[in-house]
């Protein structure tokens, strides 16, 4: 059997099992199979904060999609006049939009987090639902809130939901591009016999037709104005993950896909080079790349984080043995001692420098927090730590007042915890929640889960009031130095917490009888160390690669003398 067949693909009904057909057979299967275990790696390393922030379910579903789509191109070959052209026109004007619009979505997480990240910088409070004199002017009202309130990737995966629907990548009985595809398949020749314009033609001029032009116009706009757009946005973010590299990678691979397949169809100067490489495959390159940076650029990050975590125990375990043959003083502590490494991370600062910063706020905190927003995008853990320090502050000091109740102590305390825990830690209510170990969390869960249903099942008889706000409580003054910069808080509801009524948890500023702590019983378990396992997760987890790149990063912008 000759590698090439000489007819190579003629549209006739007969398999190219030719060398090349066989080797596009191999690589799709070999290729599938890589990408599903790179897929599986990936989903089992979702709670790893490089990957957490990165919407794996979200990107796994692109690839995934957009894979489907690489099998089908990659076995035209093989296939050869077994796959009509009808099947291409409906792949090609419907399915494809699908896997390239979750992409899209994709793409745009950096975008998303960065802005995010800025905000919890300035850490704005969100403002009370307006009244509204009729059901028309409440639900604008609601859903302006919902715009300001909810996570900002939902509020995208939102709009190209509804962006779907209206080109064409929902449902097929409301979707006007479904229906604008449906209509030139019925009226066009070229894929029926009943058809009232156009000729019928041969398989190959079938794919020339005036009927691709809708589906030439969607890829022209996704990927010369769209990605395009997105990189313009981006061009400034400058993160310690490469992520903006990895973006710019794949929108850069969507772009000659377009070009060189309309170059195949409508060009007969390529007839020799599409015998063997069928137009269509000329976007194989571009999706591969795609997929290939979308799953193995977070694989790389969680690689090297492993890396530095085994230099971290290294230098730990060799911190040790010098400890013990007394080449360092006996009291000494890789807590207060910074440390040379072998690698290529140098030095390694202590863990003192980092609890100063946070607890004494040297010159050095905002700065820190400045680094973690824009390069490290996990400031909620320096927003949680400084919180959490500043309870336990609170905690010793509202004990120490003389004649306090300890019951009304420990209620206002409660009160505290529960807004860090709400507005830092569970997942279902925190824009940004704090990434720690699942037991950990469990924990807090069951600490304070039954106030968070106490305040979402909480109902007040006129939610409309413009002095109600989307607050679990008007925060008692004086328990943080700035009370009034509140961490933001998603819409509090029933459904966020126990999966019921979606209604809105609304608290009078003003009247305390709606108060759904009144009465609460607070737990017997809580105390002012209710918080030391998150933060010392958090603390290590700052430790080990956000506060040494920043120190890193300071150390080089001083000039040497």
């Amino acid at each position: 059997m000759p590698f090439l067949n000489p007819n190579g693909h003629d549209w006739t009904n007969n398999y190219n099992l030719d060398g090349w057909g066989i080797c596009l057979i191999l690589f799709t299967i070999l290729y599938t199979l890589f990408l599903l275990v790179c897929s599986y790696v990936l989903w089992q390393s979702r709670n790893h904060p490089v990957i957490h922030m990165r919407r794996p379910a979200l990107a796994i579903a692109a690839v995934l999609v957009l894979h489907v789509y690489v099998i089908i191109i990659l076995l035209v070959y093989p296939w050869n006049g077994f796959f009509p052209c009808p099947a291409e026109f409906w792949i090609m004007s419907i399915y494809l939009p699908i896997g390239i619009g979750l992409f899209q979505a994709q793409n745009q997480v950096l975008l998303l987090i960065s802005r995010g990240q800025q905000i919890l910088l300035t850490q704005d409070t969100y403002k009370s639902l307006p009244s509204g004199k009729n059901r028309r002017q409440y639900c604008w009202n609601a859903f302006i809130l919902w715009c300001k309130n909810a996570k900002r990737q939902d509020v995208y995966e939102g709009f190209l939901a509804a962006g779907m629907v209206i080109q064409g990548k929902g449902d097929a009985d409301v979707a006007w591009k479904v229906m604008v595809s449906l209509v030139i398949f019925l009226i066009s020749r070229q894929f029926n016999s009943y058809g009232v314009v156009s000729q019928p033609t041969t398989p190959a001029l079938c794919r020339r037709g005036w009927e691709w032009a809708p589906s030439i116009i969607w890829q022209a706009v996704w990927n010369y104005i769209a990605g395009p757009f997105l990189l313009y946005k981006i061009r400034l973010i400058r993160d310690i993950y490469n992520w903006r590299l990895q973006t710019t990678l794949a929108v850069v691979a969507g772009l000659p896909g377009t070009p060189l397949w309309l170059a195949a169809v409508y060009s007969d100067k390529l007839n020799a080079v599409s015998k063997y490489w069928v137009p269509a495959m000329w976007f194989a390159p571009g999706l591969i790349a795609m997929q290939l940076v979308a799953i193995l650029g977070p694989l790389s990050q969680v690689y090297k984080s492993k890396i530095a975590q085994k230099e971290t125990d290294q230098v730990l375990l060799e911190f040790a043995d010098k400890k013990n043959n007394g080449t360092v003083p006996p009291d000494a502590s890789v807590t207060t001692t910074s440390i040379k490494t072998g690698s290529s991370r140098g030095m390694m600062f202590n863990m003192e420098s980092l609890d100063n910063c946070l607890n004494m706020k040297t010159s050095d905190y905002e700065p820190f927090h400045q680094f973690c927003a824009k390069k490290c995008f996990n400031s909620e853990n320096v927003i949680f730590l400084d919180k959490a320090i500043s309870f336990k502050r609170e905690w010793t000091r509202i004990f120490n007042v003389p004649d306090q109740s300890i019951n009304s102590a420990r209620q206002t305390m409660y009160r505290v915890a529960v807004n860090i825990y709400l507005t830092l830690i569970n997942d279902d209510t925190a824009n940004y929640a704090i990434n720690i170990e699942g037991h950990i969390k469990k924990e807090l869960h069951s600490l304070f889960r039954a106030a968070a249903i106490s305040i979402a099942s909480h109902r007040t008889s006129t939610p409309q009031s413009p002095n109600f706000q989307v607050t679990p409580w008007d925060e008692a003054p004086g328990l943080f130095t700035n009370p009034g910069n509140d961490h933001p808080l998603r819409p509090l509801t029933r459904h966020s917490i126990d999966k019921g009524s979606s209604s809105t948890y609304l608290v009078s500023q003003t009247d305390v009888s709606d108060d759904p702590f009144a009465d609460f019983p607070v737990p017997a378990t809580f105390s002012d160390a209710c918080f030391d396992r998150a933060m010392a997760s958090v603390k290590h987890m700052l430790w080990q690669q956000p506060w040494q790149e920043y120190m890193r990063s300071r150390r080089e912008s001083i000039p040497s003398a």
